[in-house]
C-alpha cells in the first residue's frame, strides 16, 4: 500500500493519464445504463415460497391487478358509458394486455321464458340514464362485480387489467403506463376521476422519482462535499481533490452496471450519492497527514512519503472495514438490499483506487502552492481535543455511568422497531400514488392481493362440500374486518347457478347437488373459470384484495388464516397462501434476519482486526463496544420516534459500523504507533486525541452534512436514511472521543494519572504529551 501511494507521487502525470483513459471508456458505456424496477426485488428469496407462487400463477393466472379508475356522478349517462367504452377498445388494443375485464365483458346469466341469456351486463349502451341505473343495480348483485368492478353506490367503474408475467421486458412498465395514459386522456374531460394504478404505474411513478433524484442529490452531494471541506481546510487542492476522486468513482461504478447490464433500482441508485459521501473520508485523512509534514518543513515527494507510512496501513484497514459493512448488506435475502450492498461495495473498490492514486499524484503536482498556510481552525482544534481530555479524564466514572445508560435505554427502546415492506411506502403519504390507492379501498377494495389456495383430490371442487368449505373461508375473512373482498370458485358457481336456476332472482347461492356443477362447468367449461379452479379441479384459488400496508399486520393476518384453516376446514383439504404482496411483507422477517447477521459479521471482522493488528483481546473489545455505541442508540432512536425497518433503514446501521469503524482504526493504528515509539499509554492517548481531532471531526461533520442531502430524496426511505446516517455519524465522535478513550483507560491503562489533580495540573499534563509540533523521525520518510 505504501509503496503504491509513493509510486503515484513519484510519477502523477502518468496516474492521471491512466485514470482519464479508464474515465473516458466508461463514459462511452453510460448511454447504456438502464432504469428498471421489478416486484420481484423486493420479495425475499426463499426457494419454496417463489416456486409456490411461480405455480399458482402458472395454474391460474395472476392475481395482480391493474385497475382503470372512472369516477363520477353521472357515470351511467348513455353518452359517458358510449365514451368509457371507446376508451376500453383502445385500451384492449394494448398489445401487452393479457385480459380486461369489466362490465362490458362480465356476462349476466339469466334464464327468461325458459332461454338462457349470457350476454355481457353493458354488450349494448342503455339508451336511457333509468335503464343503465337498472344495469348497475342488477350488476351489484353479482358478487365478482360488487365492489370489484363497480362500487356499491354506482358511481365509481373499474376496469380491471392483467398481464402476462412472461411478457415482461425491459421497457414494459412505461410503455403500458404510456399507452394507457393516452387511452384515457378522453375521459378525463368528462369523468370527475379518472387514472390507471397498478404495477406498471408504481415501477414507472419510481423510476420517474429515480431520475429526479438523481437530478437533483448528486449536484447537492457533490456542492455540500465542495463548501463542508472549503470551510473546514481553507485548502483549494484539500477541496477539488475530493471532489475529483468523488466524481471519477461515480462514473467508473456507472459505467460498470452499463457494461455489465445491471440496471438502477431504487436502492442502486443512491450509490452515486454515497460515493460522494464516503469517498471523500480517506482523502480528508491523506490530506491531513500531508498538511501535518508541510506544517513542519517537509515537502513535495517527501511529504508524501511521511504520508504514506503514516496511513498507507490505516486507510487499507479501514477500506476494509467499510467495504465489509457494505457488503455484510448482501447476506439479506432481499434482492434490492443484496444488489445494493454488491454494487456499493464494489463502487468503494473503485474508489479506493483512485484514491491511493490520484490523491498522492496532484498532491504531488500542486507543490507549487504554499504549504506553510496553517489549516483553519487548528487552534481550534487542539483547544477542543484537550477539553475532550480534560473532561473524559476528570470525571471517568460519572461519563462511563452515563454512556453505559444511554445503552441500556437504547437496547429498550430498540425492541419496540417495527418492521416493514410495503411498496407505496416508496412515495410521500401526500402524493397522488398513495392518494389513488385510497380512492381505489375507499370506493372498491384494496390494489393488495393475496392467493389462498385450496388444494384436495382430482376433481374435490366439483362437489358441494368443497365449495362450502370456500365460502367458510370467505366468511372468516369478512369476518376479521381487514379485507375489503374475496372471490372464489364458490362465488363463480353461485352466479351461474342463481342465473340459470332463477328460482331467487335477488340472491346468489348454490345448487343442491354435484351433477349440477359438473353440468354448468361441462357448459361453460374450464376457460371461463380459470382465475378460481385448476383444469383438473384439484385446487381452488381464493383472490382476496385488501389494502394492508403494514407487512407485521399482514403476516399475522395470514398466520391467523392458517390457524383457522387448521381448526375448521376439512383436514383432507391443503391450505396455503401466497402473492406478492404476502411474499414482500415475509421480507420482514429476512430484513430483521439480515440486520443481525450484517451488524454480528462486522462487530466480528472489528474485533479480530484490531485483536490482531494490536495483539490485544481487550483493545479489540474496546472497538467493537465503542463502534456498538452509535448503533445501540440509533435503533433507540428508531424505536422511540416509532421509525420502521424497512429497505432503506435496514441499510444504516451495517454502513454506518462500516464507516465509524474508520474513526476507531485510525485512533487505534496511530495509538499503537504511539506506543512502539515509546510513550506511555496515556501519552500515546493524549496525542491521538490532540492529532486525530481535526481529521476525525472534518471527515464526520463532512459525512453528516453528505448524507443529509439524501433527505431531499422523493422515496421517503432514502430520506430517512439519510437523517439516520447523518445522526449516527455524529454518534460515532461520542464514540471515538468519549467511549473508546474511556474503554481503553478502564482496559488498558494502569499508571496512575491525576484524576482529581486540578485543572491548571491536568493541562499541563495534557500539554507536555502532546506537543503538536515534534520532530519527524527519519524512519518516516524513508522510501
Amino acid at each position: 500500500m505504501r509503496c503504491i501511494i509513493k509510486l503515484a507521487a513519484k510519477y502523477p502525470w502518468l496516474v492521471i493519464m491512466l485514470l482519464g483513459l479508464i474515465t473516458i471508456t466508461a463514459l462511452i458505456r453510460l448511454p447504456d445504463l438502464q432504469v428498471e424496477i421489478t416486484a420481484e426485488g423486493m420479495m425475499v428469496r426463499n426457494p419454496d415460497a417463489i416456486a409456490l407462487y411461480e405455480n399458482t400463477m402458472q395454474t391460474f393466472g395472476s392475481e395482480n391487478v391493474t385497475v382503470v379508475y372512472l369516477e363520477d356522478e353521472n357515470l351511467f349517462n348513455p353518452e359517458n358509458l358510449a365514451a368509457v367504452h371507446q376508451a376500453l377498445a383502445q385500451i384492449q388494443s394494448i398489445p401487452q394486455i393479457h385480459r380486461a375485464v369489466s362490465l362490458f365483458s362480465v356476462r349476466y346469466l339469466r334464464t327468461v321464458d325458459g332461454y338462457i341469456y349470457s350476454d355481457p351486463y353493458l354488450k349494448k349502451i342503455p339508451k336511457s340514464h333509468q335503464s343503465a341505473i337498472s344495469v348497475a343495480d342488477t350488476a351489484l348483485l353479482n358478487p365478482l362485480v360488487e365492489r370489484n368492478l363497480l362500487s356499491n353506490d354506482g358511481t365509481v367503474m373499474a376496469i380491471n387489467l392483467y398481464f402476462d408475467p412472461a411478457d415482461y421486458q425491459r421497457g414494459f412498465d412505461e410503455q403500458v403506463a404510456t399507452a394507457l395514459d393516452h387511452a384515457i386522456a378522453p375521459l378525463k374531460q368528462r369523468l370527475r376521476h379518472v387514472f390507471h394504478l397498478g404495477d406498471p404505474s408504481i415501477r414507472s411513478g419510481i423510476s420517474e422519482q429515480i431520475r429526479a433524484d438523481q437530478k437533483i442529490i448528486l449536484p447537492i452531494a457533490l456542492l455540500v462535499l465542495v463548501v463542508t471541506l472549503g470551510l473546514m481546510l481553507r485548502r483549494l487542492n484539500a477541496t477539488l481533490i475530493p471532489l475529483f476522486t468523488a466524481s471519477l468513482s461515480v462514473v467508473w461504478i456507472l459505467g460498470v452496471m452499463a457494461t455489465l447490464g445491471i440496471p438502477v433500482n431504487v436502492m442502486t441508485s443512491i450509490v452515486p450519492a454515497l460515493l460522494i459521501i464516503v469517498g471523500s473520508t480517506e482523502d480528508i485523512h491523506l490530506i491531513s497527514e500531508y498538511q501535518t509534514a508541510t506544517q513542519r518543513g517537509v515537502r513535495g515527494l517527501l511529504a508524501n512519503r511521511f504520508m504514506a507510512n503514516h496511513m498507507g496501513i490505516a486507510i487499507l484497514l479501514t477500506f476494509a472495514t467499510t467495504c465489509m459493512g457494505f457488503l455484510s448488506i448482501s447476506l439479506n435475502r432481499i434482492d434490492l438490499l443484496q444488489q445494493f450492498g454488491l454494487i456499493t461495495a464494489i463502487g468503494l473498490t473503485l474508489n479506493f483506487i483512485i484514491t491511493i492514486t490520484l490523491v498522492p499524484a496532484c498532491l504531488q503536482l500542486s507543490t507549487q502552492q504554499s504549504d506553510t498556510q496553517s489549516p483553519l481552525g487548528g487552534s481550534s482544534f487542539i483547544r477542543f481535543s484537550a477539553t475532550i481530555f480534560n473532561v473524559i479524564f476528570q470525571f471517568p466514572r460519572s461519563i462511563t455511568i452515563a454512556v453505559l445508560l444511554i445503552m441500556g435505554l437504547s437496547c429498550y427502546w430498540t425492541l419496540q422497531i417495527q418492521i416493514n415492506n410495503s411498496v407505496l411506502d416508496y412515495f410521500e403519504p401526500n402524493s397522488e400514488l398513495p392518494h389513488q390507492a385510497d380512492l381505489i379501498q375507499k370506493k372498491l377494495s384494496g390494489i393488495q392481493s393475496l392467493a389462498i389456495v385450496v388444494s384436495g383430490k382430482k376433481d374435490a371442487f366439483l362437489k358441494i362440500h368443497q365449495l362450502e368449505q370456500l365460502q367458510m373461508l370467505q366468511d372468516y375473512l369478512e369476518q376479521t374486518g381487514l379485507y375489503d373482498k374475496s372471490f372464489s370458485f364458490a362465488d363463480f358457481i353461485g352466479v351461474v347457478h342463481s342465473g340459470i336456476d332463477g328460482e331467487h332472482p335477488n340472491r346468489i347461492y348454490l345448487p343442491d347437488n354435484d351433477e349440477v356443477i359438473i353440468e354448468y362447468m361441462s357448459l361453460l367449461g374450464h376457460a371461463n373459470a380459470r382465475s378460481f379452479v385448476s383444469p383438473d379441479f384439484s385446487s381452488a384459488r381464493i383472490i382476496v384484495r385488501h389494502g394492508i400496508d403494514s407487512s407485521s399486520r399482514l403476516n399475522q393476518a395470514v398466520q391467523d388464516i392458517m390457524q383457522f384453516s387448521r381448526e375448521s376446514i376439512d383436514p383432507q383439504l391443503e391450505v396455503v397462501v401466497t402473492g406478492s404482496s404476502y411474499l414482500n411483507s415475509q421480507a420482514v422477517d429476512y430484513m430483521a434476519d439480515g440486520q443481525a447477521r450484517s451488524l454480528l459479521l462486522m462487530l466480528t471482522v472489528i474485533f479480530l482486526l484490531v485483536t490482531l493488528l494490536l495483539m490485544s483481546t481487550k483493545i479489540g473489545l474496546v472497538a467493537v463496544i465503542a463502534n456498538l455505541f452509535p448503533i445501540l442508540v440509533l435503533f433507540g432512536v428508531m424505536g422511540y420516534f416509532d421509525i420502521a425497518l424497512d429497505t432503506g433503514t435496514a441499510m444504516v446501521a451495517a454502513i454506518a459500523l462500516g464507516i465509524c469503524v474508520d474513526h476507531t482504526m485510525h485512533f487505534m493504528v496511530r495509538y499503537q504507533r504511539l506506543t512502539n515509539e515509546g510513550l506511555s499509554e496515556m501519552e500515546a492517548l493524549a496525542q491521538v486525541i490532540q492529532q486525530e481531532s481535526r481529521p476525525i471531526f472534518i471527515t464526520t461533520i463532512a459525512l453528516a452534512m453528505g448524507f443529509t442531502t439524501l433527505t431531499c430524496s422523493n422515496f421517503p426511505p432514502v430520506a430517512l436514511f439519510g437523517m439516520l446516517s447523518a445522526l449516527v455519524m455524529l454518534l460515532a465522535l461520542i464514540g471515538t472521543f468519549v467511549v473508546t478513550p474511556l474503554m481503553l483507560y478502564n482496559f488498558t491503562i494502569h499508571i496512575k494519572l491525576p484524576i482529581f489533580a486540578t485543572e491548571d495540573k491536568r493541562n499541563g499534563f495534557y500539554k507536555k504529551h502532546s506537543s503538536a509540533h515534534e520532530e519527524i523521525p527519519s524512519s518516516s520518510l524513508s522510501t
